[in-house]
């Protein structure tokens, strides 16, 4: 094989140095660490998939629909991208040059796009959350598909989650997941000849997710020395832990030495930070008078909070995104002829309404200016501590000539790694009560962000002969991974035409 690259989704370089992971830290050694830094709206798989950032695909983990209502959506499949003359997957590269490929488990890749020289075989992600067996738009060909099935193949598996009664149960079945895949892959790679391979793992992040508070607090064990047998209440915890990244770094060794790449890359979408904070910036909005609730509609705020606790909420989610944007809108608790600026779920930021854009009250693009600047300063000017030493900056100025800006907030908080932006908050920022120890009943844990939360600084280990495809001015986010791909592969199959 000559490239192959394996993506951990939510891949952190310090978390896996604590653990025991004989192979790759002997890799760490031997080859090169590139230090990226992601922007935390952008969807990472997708910039690596296509070497562009968010603005130009519009692949942002969330962002409002722009319907003619204030409604955002998780929702983006690669499919979108599919008439982008612009726009050239790492498969169709592959294509384009012959190169045999196989691309399995990255996310936003279901529905999965027809091929010639290669398989491609989907994941969740993108809005995708859970799917049954497996379904015929996950895989590119029949054949594949069949071969899976035998293998018992495991889609993904996801928190929070009703099937699973205990977290040593869910820690068993990731790990047998990612081992299923990765037997897959190589199996498939073997037979099909394959020179470029791309395989994701979905198991680490659920892992790093549910548990970042008790591996901050093992890895401070292990550097004090003070890790002693059934000592602690977590310990249970810390062997799972233990035996996860022993699973995973098998996993790594099997495919680096079966499929004996020329060029390795080890990468991720984000990193997993500590998630201490919880925050939402409408009772900041609505102090200054930038956010006007809807007082008729105050009780939809209680419907809302019962709709979170009893666990229907796709279920009503699935009917009010059938209604109008008009009557979508008109089920939300704020005014929306009154309010200049408001935030969302997910979003660390928050977007001027103006009438461009969501039909709102600010006309002029001098109002929003000044409106921006307005909220800047007077958030900047809470005390840091108050504010967690976030600050709020200019942001979709910064990006006006993207294809997708207006998807964009005006205004992102710098510094929020490991803050949850909710919009159910009563004030702007408070402790996540879920950051300590873990449960080990499963139906405890209702919010997949439990303890952990996405970070800027993605894993991107490179081996030794892949560092000359590395420039110098080349910028240190994840379009990189697909830059090194497309000059490798230039650099071995360049001659070849469709």
């Amino acid at each position: 094989m000559k490239l192959l690259i394996y993506g951990i989704d939510g891949g952190d370089l310090e978390i896996m140095k604590t653990f025991e992971m004989p192979f790759v830290h002997k890799f760490i050694k031997e080859n090169s660490d590139i230090k990226l830094t992601e922007d935390l709206f952008n969807r990472g798989w997708v910039e690596i998939l296509t070497g562009k950032e968010g603005k130009d695909t519009r692949s942002f983990y969330m962002s409002p629909v722009l319907d003619g209502s204030h409604r955002f959506s998780t929702k983006f499949a690669m499919k979108e991208l599919e008439s982008d003359s612009e726009v050239v997957p790492l498969w169709k590269l592959a294509e384009r040059k012959g190169v045999k490929y196989c691309i399995m488990n990255v996310p936003t890749t279901t529905p999965v796009p027809k091929t010639i020289n290669g398989i491609v075989i989907g994941s969740l992600g993108g809005g995708l959350n859970k799917i049954d067996g497996i379904p015929e738009a996950l895989v590119s060909d029949k054949k594949s598909r069949r071969f899976l099935e035998e293998k018992n193949y495991i889609v993904d598996i996801r928190i929070p989650n009703d099937d699973i009664a205990e977290t040593e149960e869910l820690f068993r079945q990731l790990n047998e997941m990612e081992t299923i895949r990765t037997d897959c892959f190589i199996e498939l790679c073997k037979k099909n000849n394959t020179e470029f391979g791309f395989l994701g793992n979905r198991g680490t992040t659920i892992v790093q997710y549910l548990s970042r508070s008790a591996i901050e607090s093992y890895a401070t064990l292990k550097r004090m020395r003070k890790i002693l047998q059934g000592s602690c209440e977590e310990s249970w915890l810390y062997q799972q832990l233990e035996d996860h990244y022993t699973a995973l770094d098998d996993c790594i060794r099997r495919l680096y030495d079966e499929l004996k790449p020329d060029h390795f890359i080890i990468t991720a979408d984000h990193n997993i930070v500590p998630h201490k904070y919880r925050a939402s910036v409408a009772p900041f909005l609505l102090k200054y008078g930038w956010l006007h609730k809807n007082k008729s509609k105050y009780v939809l705020r209680q419907i809302k909070a019962l709709i979170m606790k009893t666990g229907i909420r796709l279920q009503v989610a699935k009917v009010t995104h059938k209604l109008a944007p008009s009557a979508m809108d008109s089920l939300q608790e704020y005014d929306w002829n009154k309010s200049v600026a408001f935030g969302s779920n997910y979003i660390a930021g928050i977007y001027i309404n103006d009438k461009r854009r969501f039909g709102g009250p600010v006309d002029s693009e001098a109002d929003r200016k000044k409106l921006i600047t307005e909220i800047r300063h007077k958030f900047n000017d809470i005390p840091s501590k108050e504010r967690c030493g976030i600050t709020a900056v200019s942001y979709r100025d910064l990006h006006k000539n993207g294809k997708f800006s207006d998807f964009l907030p005006d205004i992102i908080f710098e510094g929020s790694e490991g803050i949850f932006f909710d919009d159910m908050g009563e004030k702007f920022v408070w402790l996540n009560k879920n950051y300590g120890l873990v449960p080990k009943e499963l139906f405890k844990v209702k919010h997949a962000a439990f303890a952990g939360d996405k970070g800027k600084n993605p894993i991107c280990l490179i081996s030794k002969q892949t560092e000359m495809f590395v420039h110098e001015s080349d910028r240190r986010n994840l379009t990189l991974v697909y830059k090194i791909a497309d000059r490798i592969l230039a650099h071995y199959f360049p001659d070849h035409k469709m």
